[in-house]
């Protein structure tokens, strides 16, 4: 059995009646008691994973020029849209600006060339001029227009080229070490990048389940109820609480696993890529009555536990669970919601054993070994499976 939760001392009256059958008949036991809880229990998927972001760009050039700034510094978080790197645009305006001038020139060619097919359109229908002319001036027309349709396409080219001269950051995320330095020549042909940018919110953990229990993973995908918890490696520490988001499409043949991944919400920045977690992955939510492992115990029969009833005896119990917890069992049979169930002490009690339910727990264990403290309330408890 695992660790419990927190434990209810409960003390009944005694009325004057059970007092003198205390007196006059055997001694009672001291004990203490839990009361039989309705509760939920979270069917969990142990393993260890590790955080993994959801993005991660290196940053590099489309064009060959002089760093002149880089608005940002290593470690910074930059917002999409953000200037990291501004180039040396001053060649890129030129290029535009011849490209923009060939333009209007031939505008203006096309246009004086629609004028004179106009004329000459209407000079044809009088038959002053010939067919031939007024084909020469149409003809003249098309190949402005064309080379007006190259201007523009080589005007825009420019103006994208001198875009390229301003490097601004592609998603939001925590900058790392940069390779190159203002007043550095960058190149498209380096294969180096500028600067890396990783997304650090939200945030991804990727781990493994045993494979056989994908149908159950899946379902609980369906059911909304695949949550995941991130925790330090001594799982003493909730680092992020978060949802499972990606279940891989095969099963590993070689150990017979499955990766997973989970997505975090990351704004404290608990989580850092590369950084090992344990991970508690939940498939179920189940309901019932909820007991401590600690009033339970196991005989030839089966699970059984000492339930007083009101005429202060203990009654032995045979007890079915459904799933055993941290320090919590899910009871599917013999105890009900309500019924108080010997804790400290059992090991004295027997079937029909007159007992007396104390508020002090020393005098329910007379060895005076330690009890855990929290055996009831205090938390959800969690049914824990180990991934491979």
């Amino acid at each position: 059995m695992h660790g419990s939760t927190a434990q209810d001392i409960v003390q009944p009256r005694a009325s004057s009646t059970t007092a003198g059958q205390a007196s006059s008949g055997p001694t009672a036991i001291h004990v203490s008691v839990v009361s039989a809880t309705v509760g939920t229990v979270q069917k969990v998927i142990a393993g260890i994973g590790t955080v993994a972001p959801l993005q991660t760009v290196t940053v590099r050039t489309q064009i060959d020029g002089e760093i002149l700034s880089m608005p940002f510094t290593e470690g910074d978080v930059v917002h999409q849209g953000d200037v990291l790197v501004q180039i040396d645009p001053r060649q890129l305006q030129a290029a535009l600006a011849v490209a923009e001038a060939k333009e209007t020139q031939d505008m203006s060619q096309l246009d004086n060339a629609r004028n004179d097919l106009a004329r000459y359109s209407a000079l044809a229908k009088k038959d002053i001029v010939a067919a031939e002319t007024l084909d020469q001036k149409a003809a003249a027309v098309e190949q402005l227009n064309a080379a007006v349709k190259s201007d523009e396409a080589a005007a825009s080219s420019a103006l994208t080229q001198l875009g390229y001269a301003t490097i601004r950051a592609p998603i939001t995320g925590r900058t790392g070490f940069r390779s190159v330095d203002i007043g550095g020549i960058v190149s498209t042909a380096s294969s180096t990048g500028i600067v890396t940018i990783t997304q650090f919110d939200p945030i991804g953990v990727v781990f493994v389940a045993p494979g056989d229990r994908f149908g159950e993973i899946r379902q609980a995908m369906k059911d909304n109820v695949a949550t995941v918890e991130a925790l330090s490696t001594d799982t003493r520490t909730v680092l992020a609480r978060g949802k499972l988001t990606l279940m891989d499409n095969n099963v590993d043949s070689a150990n017979g696993s499955i990766k997973l991944r989970a997505t975090f919400d990351n704004q404290d920045g608990k989580l850092w890529p590369g950084l090992p977690v344990a991970t508690r992955l939940t498939t179920a939510v189940l309901h019932g009555v909820v007991v401590p492992d600690e009033v339970l115990s196991r005989g030839v029969g089966g699970l059984y536990a000492y339930v007083v009833g009101t005429d202060g005896k203990a009654s032995r119990r045979l007890v079915e669970s459904g799933v055993e917890t941290d320090g919590m069992t899910l009871v599917t049979r013999g105890i009900a919601a309500g019924d108080k169930i010997v804790s400290d002490g059992r090991d004295q009690v027997g079937d029909g054993t007159a007992v007396a339910v104390s508020a002090n727990p020393d005098l329910a264990n007379p060895g005076g070994v330690q009890q855990p403290a929290n055996a009831i309330g205090g938390g959800t408890p969690v049914a824990t499976t180990a991934a491979p």
